[in-house]
C-alpha cells in the first residue's frame, strides 16, 4: 500500500522474505521507483528496506525480542517508515493508513538502548504495536523517538568515541554560518549505558505531505549507460522527474565542498536525497543535507602528512576525493570567510572525555589545511598533483 492506495499483492514467508508479487501493478505511478528496470524490482526494494543486519547492536536487539532476522522485524511492523508512505496491509485486515501511520500515531521507541521493546502491558493500549525502526538504514545504531509530540532521530557512534555525532554538529555549524538553510540541524545528547558519551539528535523533516526519495532510488530507476558517469546519470534522472538540474548541481556543489573541508568520505547515494510532494508526486529538489558523521577521519587513521590528506577514498559518485572535486562547477558555492574557526573544532571535540588532545589538535590542523586547499581550488590552482 501507499497510504490507502493499493500497489499490488505480495506473498511473504513468516520471517518477512518476499516470496512473490503480482505483476499487475495498480496505481503504478505511486509505486516505489527504485530498481524499476529490474525484473524483480519489488523484491529488491523490499530487501533493501529492512534494517541492515550489520547495524550496530541490532543482532542483540533482534535476539532479545524474538525476531529471527531484520526482515522479520520489518514485516511485524508492516514495513512502516517515517520517510515515505509504503506499508503492508494483511489481506484479511480492515486497517487503514489513519490507523497505522506513524506520523500521527504514537509508537514505541528504544531510546538507543536496543535491549528489548516494552511489552504490551507496559504501553498504552491505544498505541499501535508498530515501530518505524525496522526500516532505518545505515550501519550506525539509531532510533526514532517522540518528544512532546515531535518525531526525532537519535544516532549513536560506531566506536567508544563520540566523533561521528560531534561531526554532525560541526556540519550543522558550518551550514548555519554559511546562511545555508537546507540542512538537518543536529545537536548532541548524552547517551547512558554506552561506551561513547554522546549521540546526536535531529528533528524529522518529512511529513504526511513531504516524502524522502533517495538519490539511489532515482539512480536505479533506469539502467545507466556505460558512456556516462554516475553523476551524469543522476542528473538525467533529475531531469526525467521534472527537477531543475542546474539547481540540483548547485546544491551538490555546495555539499561536495563542505564534505571536502570536513574530509567527508561517506556521501553515498543513500546519503543524498530529494523531497517529493505526497499528493502531486512532484519533486521539489534536494532534501536537507544529512548524515555527515563519516568525516573528520572518524574511524579512520588521521593523516600523517599532506600527501595522505589528499589521498582520501570516498563512497560517493567517485572513489577518490580528488575526482569528486572535479564535479564541482561553482567552486565558490561556499564562503570560506564564514566557516567555524579551528577553535570551535577543538572546543566541540573536547566535550568527548575519551578524545586525546593530540588527536583533537591534529584534526583541527587538517581542517585548517583543507580550508587553505579549498581556497587554492577556488583560485584555480591545482592541489592534487603536487610533488612531495
Amino acid at each position: 500500500m501507499r497510504k490507502d492506495s493499493p500497489i499490488t499483492y505480495a506473498e511473504f514467508t513468516t520471517e518477512g522474505d518476499m516470496i512473490s508479487y503480482s505483476r499487475n501493478i495498480k496505481n503504478k505511478e505511486l509505486a516505489p521507483i527504485q530498481d524499476m528496470y529490474q525484473g524483480n524490482w519489488l523484491k529488491l526494494w523490499w530487501n533493501e528496506r529492512s534494517i541492515p543486519v550489520d547495524q550496530d547492536n541490532i543482532a542483540h536487539f533482534l535476539s532479545e525480542n524474538g525476531y529471527s532476522m531484520p526482515s522479520d522485524y520489518l514485516i511485524k511492523n508492516l514495513g512502516l517508515s517515517l520517510t515515505d508512505y509504503y506499508w503492508l496491509k494483511p489481506v484479511d485486515s480492515e486497517l487503514t493508513w489513519k490507523d497505522v501511520n506513524l506520523f500521527d500515531n504514537d509508537f514505541k521507541s528504544n531510546l538507543l538502548n536496543w535491549e528489548r521493546e516494552p511489552s504490551e502491558r507496559e504501553t498504552d493500549r491505544n498505541t499501535p504495536h508498530y515501530s518505524p525502526n525496522g526500516s532505518l538504514q545505515g550501519t550506525i545504531e539509531k532510533t526514532w523517538t517522540i518528544n512532546n509530540g515531535e518525531r526525532y532521530l537519535i544516532k549513536g557512534n560506531h566506536s567508544s568515541l563520540s566523533t561521528e555525532s560531534i561531526n554532525e554538529v560541526i556540519a550543522s555549524e558550518i551550514h548555519k554560518r554559511q546562511g545555508f538553510a537546507n540542512y538537518t540541524d543536529y545537536n548532541l545528547i548524552e547517551i547512558k549505558g554506552k561506551e561513547y558519551a554522546y549521540g546526536c539528535y535531529s528533528k524529522l523533516f518529512t511529513s504526511q505531505n513531504k516524502e524522502l526519495v533517495s538519490a539511489w532510488a532515482l539512480f536505479t530507476n533506469e539502467k545507466k549507460s556505460n558512456n556516462i558517469s554516475n553523476y551524469e546519470h543522476l542528473m538525467n534522472m533529475c531531469r526525467k522527474y521534472g527537477m531543475d538540474a542546474d539547481a540540483i548541481a548547485e546544491g551538490l556543489d555546495y555539499q561536495i565542498l563542505v564534505d571536502f573541508i570536513m574530509s567527508g568520505y561517506d556521501r553515498h547515494l543513500n546519503n543524498i536525497a530529494f523531497i517529493r510532494d505526497a499528493a502531486t508526486l512532484q519533486f521539489k529538489g534536494l532534501a536537507p543535507i544529512f548524515d555527515s558523521g563519516g568525516s573528520m577521519f572518524a574511524g579512520k587513521a588521521i593523516p600523517k602528512n599532506e600527501k595522505e590528506l589528499l589521498d582520501i577514498d570516498t563512497h560517493s559518485f567517485t572513489k577518490k576525493e580528488s575526482d569528486l572535486i572535479k564535479l564541482v562547477r561553482n567552486r565558490n558555492a561556499i564562503d570560506l570567510t564564514k566557516l567555524p574557526p579551528s577553535s570551535f573544532i577543538r572546543e566541540v571535540y573536547a566535550k568527548d572525555p575519551k578524545m586525546h588532545e593530540k588527536d583533537i589538535n591534529n584534526i583541527a590542523h587538517w581542517y585548517e589545511k583543507k580550508i587553505d586547499l579549498c581556497r587554492d581550488i577556488q583560485l584555480g590552482k591545482e592541489v592534487f598533483h603536487k610533488s612531495y
